[in-house]
């Protein structure tokens, strides 16, 4: 059903017979098991005056089913063949591009890409064509950085050829803390941002609320057409984002070790140097107007509503991320026993904090958009190469991590061994638990004295 509270479709009577086939927008989205394709071609599905076209190169498997499945039409071809992309574009009106550096870690590749997509739709005729682009400049930049210099030159190329056109620029992804930017663990329960932005802000928002902005204005080419558009619904440090954790889940500690883009140029994986130079650039970049974002989808979320519909997957990420930490997993163990408690003892979690991550795991009333959030933490494991980025940059031994580095302030220390403590005492305590004693005997005051 159309998500626009003034379409006449939604407020149709049920059983009616409806033909909006005269005013429907067929959207050809490129990229769309990836992310950011994804997000759209979600949007989209939802209102009746599209009819979706996906550009794919699967011929088959779980992705391409479930596309099907969602009424999606799928074109298979290969955005290195221009033929393809030409038969894709039959009978289209807007074209949906991403394009993306990491899959071939080549600039080249990936202009070659969108300038083959950006002819054929000059060639075809195409009404309107929307692409992500970047704010980046060749020109004015400190340094080269090859993963935006493919989208810049994109852009250039798609204002030359008079096409009408429509170029957003999107913030930092919510999502990408559910995967490629997930906080790393660097001790029992503190967690680390690795996000070498120091103490500037980030523009910033999630992909499912900029997948919404971005099909409104497809409905919307005279509005918007001929723009560069800047979509961000968030402008927020490390430093804040991390706080915001820390009140949401605080039964744990997340800070900004605040990583000098020169320590993180030097850590030892491939694509190291490009989001250095990434980063490097967002640090120049300003805080960008929302006004924007709110007149195209005025349901954008905060981040912490974002947290709010997300927690739980990201707590399974943290959680898997403590079963790796240590051999002994004492706090994870403690954990379990404590979730066994409440599970039996619901009456106690009016004396706890609602947002601990131990009540937040046993709820249960899953709804649409967690669902969406699962699959858009599985398209980014699938679509981003680089999925080994942080695996053992905050390790013990590391050589890159020093303590100048992720040195913590003297109050988060004192925090930190509070914590400690307090997660000792519990277990010390969890542990005279028997695995076959009855929750249900468990006495409120006992279950208040393991409480952390």
């Amino acid at each position: 059903m159309c998500w626009r509270p003034t379409c006449w479709v939604r407020r149709a009577s049920a059983g009616s017979k409806l033909d909006v086939e005269d005013d429907v927008t067929n959207i050809l989205i490129f990229g769309v098991t990836g992310m950011t394709g994804g997000a759209v071609a979600e949007a989209a599905l939802g209102c009746a005056w599209f009819r979706v076209t996906g550009f794919t190169r699967m011929l088959q498997g779980e992705a391409y089913d479930e596309l099907v499945s969602k009424g999606v039409s799928v074109f298979t071809g290969d955005m290195n063949k221009p033929y393809t992309i030409k038969e894709a574009m039959d009978n289209i009106d807007t074209v949906f591009l991403t394009t993306t550096y990491w899959e071939t870690m080549n600039a080249e590749t990936e202009y070659q890409q969108g300038f083959n997509v950006v002819t054929a739709a000059v060639q075809c005729q195409v009404k309107h064509i929307i692409y992500v682009g970047a704010e980046y400049s060749m020109v004015t930049a400190a340094e080269r950085c090859k993963c935006l210099e493919g989208k810049a030159m994109i852009e250039n190329y798609i204002v030359s050829t008079g096409i009408p056109y429509t170029i957003v620029r999107l913030g930092f992804y919510f999502e990408n803390f559910l995967s490629l930017f997930k906080p790393h663990q660097t001790s029992k329960n503190d967690f680390a941002i690795a996000l070498p932005m120091a103490n500037h802000g980030l523009n910033c928002g999630s992909i499912i609320d900029f997948g919404h902005c971005i099909a409104k204005l497809a409905l919307r080419p005279d509005t918007y057409v001929f723009k560069t558009l800047k979509l961000a619904t968030s402008y927020l440090t490390v430093t804040d984002i991390a706080e915001k954790l820390n009140t949401y889940f605080p039964d744990l500690n997340f800070y900004n070790p605040k990583i000098p883009l020169s320590a993180y140029r030097k850590f030892d994986f491939e694509g190291a140097t490009e989001l250095t130079t990434m980063f490097a650039h967002y640090r120049s970049l300003h805080e960008w107007d929302r006004t924007t974002a709110m007149e195209l989808y005025s349901y954008n979320r905060t981040f912490e509503q974002w947290l709010k519909d997300t927690d739980r997957v990201l707590l399974e990420i943290i959680f898997e991320n403590m079963d790796n930490f240590a051999s002994d997993n004492v706090f994870r163990d403690a954990v379990n026993v404590e979730r066994a408690i409440f599970t039996d003892q619901r009456t106690i979690d009016e004396k706890r904090n609602k947002h601990s991550p131990i009540i937040q795991l046993e709820a249960h009333n899953e709804n649409s958009f967690r669902e969406q959030q699962e699959m858009m933490k599985k398209k980014l494991l699938d679509t981003v190469p680089l999925t080994y980025f942080f695996q053992s940059i905050f390790s013990s031994g590391s050589s890159q991590k020093t303590e100048k580095e992720l040195s913590l302030t003297n109050q988060e220390k004192s925090r930190h061994a509070m914590r400690c403590k307090l997660f000792s005492e519990a277990h010390q305590k969890t542990d005279n638990l028997s695995c076959d004693r009855s929750r249900s005997k468990i006495s409120n005051q006992e279950v208040k004295e393991t409480e952390i």
